[in-house]
This record gives structure tokens, C-alpha cells and sequence, in this order.
């Protein structure tokens, strides 16, 4: 078990509690719809502090989830419940937590939002909506962790192809420096040494020299294409 798993639970176990500690007490929750707007302003107001002052990105996560959870369970809650219109509101809290935090915090996150819907004061066990309700939590929350799976999956593709990627680039460059400075330099000595030779040479062995001169052209010239097609590649 994870330290961190420790302290996301924890951080939506505190949340839930305070939010059903709100709704349960008759005189704060008259003032509902103002704490939810204190909470959008509260999230973009840390947001803004803790990036600018460059806060790691698993506290930002962690501390947006707990403002999150607090107003869907209050948005959830003052607006009927089990029954309420924006319902919702929950299974993307599910899938929000499944993509941003382990598969373990989405079973507990579960867990808990089910007793809280249960000892909500509207709720109703004899009632076969409230029932259904309960368990369409319970059947979406294999759903958002599959979501987040893929979604972790999806994450480490792009790293591997960043880092594939800039492995390329690295061997690119090297292919393109040993054609510039061993093949192409190597080739023209060669060449130029021939065309020296082969007035020179006896006529017998003049057929073979000038083949192979023929040959080292060819092949400077297709070395000089390659260089220009890698560029191109590396440039795009």
C-alpha cells in the first residue's frame, strides 16, 4: 500500500465528511449556493497560486480533486439527491478520480460516496429508484477505472514515442555526420586519387580502374541523396 494512496484517500475521505457536514447542519446548509461559489472561486484562486509558483503537479491534482468532490456532493445533494437532475455530477467525479489517482482510491472513493448517499436524510432503501441509483454507482466505477487504465496506457505511449522519437533524432544526426565527415570525405580522396591514376595507367588494368571510378561516383552521389532525404525527414 502506497503512501500515496494513503493521502488520496485521505484527501476524498476529508472531503466527503466536511460536504456531508455542511448538508447535515440546518444553519450552514442555507448558505449552499454560496460556499459552491466560494469553491469556483477558491479552485481558480489555487490554481493560479499554485502554478505560479510552480507547486508539483500532484499536489495541484490532489488539492482540485477535494474542491471537486466538495461541490459535486453539494451541487448532488441540495438538489435532491438520489433523485437530483444533476446526478450526474457524480460518475464524472468517478472517472476523474480513476484517471488521476489509483485503481484502489476509485474502490474506496466508492465506498464512500455510497454511505454518504445512504445517510443523506433523503434518501429511501424502499424505494426501487434510490436502489438503482445506488447501483449505478456501483456499476460505473469498473467502467471509469477502465477508463483510467487506458488512459494511463495512453499517457506512457506518448512518452515512449517522445523518447523513441528523440533517440531518432540523436541517430539521425550521427548518420548524418559520418556521411559528411567519413563517407563523403573518404569517397572524394578516393575519386580524386583515380582520376590521377588513370591516365597513367597501363591498359590493361584501365577497364577495371574505371569502373570502380565509375562505381565511387555512383556511390558519392547516392551518399549526397541519402544526407538530403534524412535532413528532410529530420526537419519534418
Amino acid at each position: 500500500m502506497s503512501a500515496h494512496f494513503l493521502v488520496h484517500t485521505a484527501f476524498l475521505a476529508l472531503a466527503t465528511f466536511l460536504a456531508y457536514f455542511w448538508v447535515s447542519s440546518p444553519v450552514l446548509s442555507t448558505y449552499t449556493v454560496q460556499l459552491i461559489a466560494a469553491l469556483i472561486l477558491l479552485y481558480f484562486g489555487t490554481a493560479w497560486a499554485l502554478r505560479r509558483h510552480r507547486t508539483t503537479r500532484r499536489t495541484v491534482i490532489s488539492i482540485d480533486l477535494v474542491i471537486l468532490t466538495i461541490t459535486i456532493l453539494l451541487l448532488v445533494t441540495s438538489t435532491g439527491g438520489l433523485t437530483s437532475p444533476l446526478f450526474f455530477g457524480i460518475y464524472f467525479l468517478l472517472f476523474a478520480v480513476a484517471m488521476l489517482f489509483e485503481t484502489e482510491a476509485t474502490l474506496v472513493l466508492t465506498g464512500i460516496l455510497i454511505i454518504y448517499l445512504i445517510l443523506l436524510p433523503s434518501t429511501n432503501l424502499s424505494d426501487i429508484g434510490h436502489l438503482a441509483e445506488l447501483v449505478a454507482v456501483l456499476m460505473i466505477t469498473p467502467l471509469a477505472i477502465f477508463t483510467g487504465h487506458q488512459h494511463e496506457l495512453n499517457l506512457e505511449e506518448k512518452k515512449k514515442s517522445h523518447t523513441l522519437s528523440h533517440n531518432l533524432t540523436h541517430e539521425e544526426t550521427d548518420t548524418l555526420l559520418f556521411l559528411s565527415l567519413n563517407l563523403k570525405t573518404t569517397l572524394t580522396r578516393a575519386i580524386d586519387t583515380l582520376s590521377i591514376i588513370l591516365p597513367t595507367t597501363t591498359f590493361a588494368n584501365k577497364a577495371n580502374l574505371t569502373r570502380l571510378y565509375q562505381d565511387l561516383k555512383v556511390l558519392y552521389k547516392s551518399a549526397g541523396e541519402l544526407e538530403k532525404t534524412i535532413d528532410h525527414e529530420t526537419d519534418q
